[in-house]
C-alpha cells in the first residue's frame, strides 16, 4: 500500500493566527483605529477560510486555494472595481472545478480503501501460515477473530484503520474537518486515542458510545461559525479547556449514581468562536 504523509500541522495554529487576527482588527476598531471598510465584508470570509485550509494542510488544499481565489476576486469585484472581465464566467468555471474536483476525490478514496483492503488481507493470508489458526475477516464488521476469540490488530495499538461512507470509523483516533460542511461519525475503536474536530461554517456530530479507553485522552476542538455535538458514555471524565469567544458550551449528559470513572478521562482543548459545543449520553 502507498505511504501517505502525515501533516506535521494540525491546524491549531493557523486557526490561532485566525483568531488572533480577528481579535485584534476588532480591538482596534473599538478604540478608534482606521480599519478599511473591506477588510470586515463576506469576501474576507473565503479568504480567512482559504487561508486556514490551505495552511493547515500544508498547501496542498485544492479547497483552499479554491476558497481564495473566490474571496480575492469578489473582493476585488466589490471594494475595488477590478472585474477583470470574468465576472459572467466566475460561478460557472467554480462550479465546474469543484464537481471535477469531487469527482476525483471520491476516486482516490476508493482507492485508497482498496488498497486497506488488499493490504489486510496479505496480512491476515501471512497470520493464517504463520499461526495455523483459522480467521474471518470482513470488511462489513473490520474485525478479525481467530479461534479463541481473540480481537484484532486495532485492539492491539494499531492506529490503522479506515471510515465507512455510513460515518462508522475503525480508526483509533479523530481527523473531522467540517467546513462548509456536516459531518457524522461514530467511533468502533477500543484503543480511543483522541485527535482534533475542526468545524468551520459547519457541523460534527461524534458519537463515542461504542468506543473505549483506559488513561488520558485529548480532543482538539476548534470551531468558527459551526457547531459540535459530542455524545459519551455517561461515566466518562470529561474536563474542558475550551476557550469560549461569543460562544456556547453546555454538557447534558444524565449522570449514573456511581459517578465518572477516573480511568477514563477525556479533555477537551481548541477554541469556540461564534460557535457551540454540546456534551451528551443516553
Amino acid at each position: 500500500m502507498k505511504n501517505f504523509k502525515k501533516s506535521n500541522n494540525d491546524g491549531s495554529i493557523a486557526f490561532g493566527f485566525i483568531i488572533l487576527g480577528i481579535g485584534i482588527i476588532l480591538l482596534l476598531r473599538k478604540v478608534g483605529v482606521f480599519i478599511p471598510s473591506w477588510v470586515l465584508t463576506w469576501p474576507m470570509i473565503l479568504i480567512v477560510i482559504g487561508l486556514f485550509s490551505v495552511i493547515k494542510h500544508e498547501f496542498k488544499s485544492f479547497f483552499g486555494f479554491l476558497m481564495l481565489f473566490l474571496g480575492t476576486y469578489f473582493l476585488a469585484r466589490n471594494s475595488f472595481d477590478f472585474d477583470f472581465g470574468i465576472g459572467q464566467y466566475v460561478w460557472p468555471l467554480g462550479l465546474i472545478t469543484l464537481g471535477l474536483y469531487l469527482i476525483l476525490q471520491k476516486k482516490r478514496e476508493n482507492q485508497v480503501l482498496d488498497e486497506i483492503r488488499t493490504n489486510w488481507d496479505a496480512k491476515f493470508k501471512t497470520q493464517k501460515m504463520h499461526t495455523g489458526s483459522a480467521f474471518s475477516s470482513t470488511v462489513e464488521d473490520a474485525k478479525i477473530v481467530d479461534e479463541s476469540g481473540a480481537s484484532d490488530s486495532t485492539a492491539s495499538g494499531d492506529k490503522s484503520g479506515f471510515t465507512r461512507t455510513t460515518g462508522t470509523s475503525f480508526a483509533d483516533s479523530l481527523n473531522i474537518d467540517a467546513v462548509f460542511s456536516g459531518v457524522n461519525r461514530r467511533m468502533m475503536t477500543k484503543n480511543f486515542q483522541g485527535g482534533k474536530i475542526t468545524a468551520a461554517f459547519g457541523g460534527a456530530d461524534l458519537d463515542l458510545t461504542q468506543a473505549d479507553f483506559s488513561g488520558v485522552v485529548t480532543i482538539q476542538v476548534d470551531i468558527i461559525f459551526g457547531g459540535v455535538k459530542l455524545i459519551v458514555p455517561p461515566h466518562w471524565d470529561i474536563r474542558t479547556e475550551v476557550s469560549n469567544i461569543a460562544a456556547g458550551l453546555e454538557d447534558k449528559r444524565f449522570f449514573r449514581d456511581g459517578g465518572v470513572d477516573s480511568s477514563k478521562v477525556v479533555v477537551l482543548k481548541g477554541t469556540i468562536l461564534f460557535g457551540g459545543l454540546e456534551i451528551k449520553s443516553y
